[in-house]
């Protein structure tokens, strides 16, 4: 009976650590097909600003052959682009090409019920909102990207870019095909599933994600198809009667060691965070795009104040709750794009992605102290708990090594701890 558990243990063991491993590939292949995206749509996005801008400047000048003349060389060169409009308070007025799409001008958006809401969310929110993919007024399928325009703090109309949706998948996707995995994307809030096969989402063994979009999320669906290949437990099963008559002894030994490798290896125990090796993978992997794609991205080191005195005042058990609570905290407001990892103890470390400058960190690093302003309730204790956080940008043109970064937010860390915690401070 020994010999049969163990090698049953085995060999389910030696199945699902392949499953595990396609499970990372289809990960990272994930994290790759993302990224490719987000330049892509970044590259689009800039358009509406542009021309938001120019706009704002010279509102009391504007001239219907100069917005037409302008409208004209965005569009040229635009990729992907199938119109842009630019709506006067709510009525469409200007759209180049004009050929196919006289019938937008004149259009109120508030008689449009199938994109009134996201209109009215983007002037709601004061920022811009991607539509779709949805079927367009002037025929075929799209996505359009709403940036409000403001003058003088008061609406003044809407910037429209009409994104041709198979072009600029095509264009996203094109140098990172490969026919190992096969992938869908569907909008988070409609279900709708915009491209690849939309059986994907309701697999097994199906690695999913999402990203942002502008004021919305996709929902990714990956497959590894390299999982079919893999024996079933059928097999397993019956290899496991025939080795079961030699050996049977390490049974046990060998269930507790495909525990730890398949369950153990990348997240922390306690809070379910990634733990050191994982942040690691990740760290690594922003250091790589950063330096490719000429960007910035955040470090921030940061543990709980005083905690060795909630320890000795509740015991370790209220400890470890505290622990639990403060990474929920963390994970809930931070960008799925980033990484919230627990390196031990009290110490986490946070990888902030696409940072422009260390305004961005500072806005984060306040956003997370005051959320920590809230007293946490635990196991029938109110216990107000504050952090002390060390923050460090790393640019792409600079040489400091991953190894060097940690240290940095590691010393503004300890400076923050100086000047009486409860606050952060940036490495200088």
């Amino acid at each position: 009976m020994l010999a049969f558990l163990f090698w049953h243990f085995l060999l389910d063991y030696q199945r699902q650590k392949s499953e595990s491993e396609a499970y990372i590939e289809a990960a990272a292949y994930g994290s790759l097909l993302r990224a490719e995206l987000d330049r892509e749509l970044n590259s689009l996005l800039f358009i509406s600003n542009g021309l938001s801008s120019f706009i704002k400047v010279y509102r009391n000048e504007l001239e219907p052959d100069k917005v037409q003349a302008i409208l004209t060389d965005l569009w040229s060169n635009a990729r992907h682009v199938r119109n842009i409009a630019v709506a006067v308070e709510y009525k469409l007025t200007y759209v180049y090409p004009e050929q196919s799409n006289q019938k937008l001008i004149g259009i109120d958006y508030r008689d449009v019920a199938s994109q009134w809401p996201k209109v009215k969310l983007a002037i709601d929110s004061r920022e811009g909102v991607l539509d779709g993919p949805i079927e367009l007024i002037q025929g075929g399928n799209g996505m359009i990207y709403r940036f409000p325009i403001f003058v003088d703090d008061h609406y003044w109309g809407m910037m429209s870019t009409v994104i041709d949706t198979h072009s600029f998948l095509q264009s996203a996707f094109k140098d990172v095909q490969n026919p190992q995995f096969a992938f869908a994307i569907r909008t988070a809030d409609r279900k709708s599933v915009f491209h690849g096969d939309a059986a994907l989402f309701e697999q097994k063994n199906i690695f999913i994600q999402q990203s942002s979009v502008p004021n919305g999320k996709w929902e990714w669906a990956i497959e590894n198809k390299r999982i079919h290949n893999l024996p079933g437990p059928g097999l397993g099963l019956l290899l496991s009667v025939v080795l079961s008559l030699a050996v049977g002894a390490l049974a046990y030994f060998f269930a507790q060691e495909r525990y730890y490798l398949s369950e153990g290896a990348l997240m922390d125990s306690l809070t379910g965070l990634p733990n050191r090796r994982l942040l690691d993978s990740r760290l690594n992997y922003a250091h790589s795009e950063a330096k490719r794609d000429r960007k910035r991205f955040g470090l921030m080191a940061l543990d709980v104040d005083h905690f060795k005195a909630i320890n000795d005042q509740y015991g370790h058990d209220v400890g470890d709750e505290v622990i639990k609570a403060v990474a929920a905290r963390l994970k809930s407001n931070i960008r799925d794009m980033d990484t919230v990892s627990r390196l031990g103890g009290d110490e986490f470390v946070i990888v902030v992605k696409d940072q422009l400058s260390e305004q961005g960190l500072v806005k984060v690093a306040t956003k997370l102290l005051d959320i920590f302003n809230v007293p946490m309730v635990i196991n029938g204790h109110e216990i107000q708990v504050h952090l002390s956080l060390g923050l460090t940008l790393f640019d792409h043109a600079s040489e400091v090594t991953l190894k060097q970064l940690l240290k940095q937010a590691d010393m503004a860390l300890y400076q923050a701890k100086r000047a009486g915690r409860n606050t952060y401070s940036v490495w200088k």
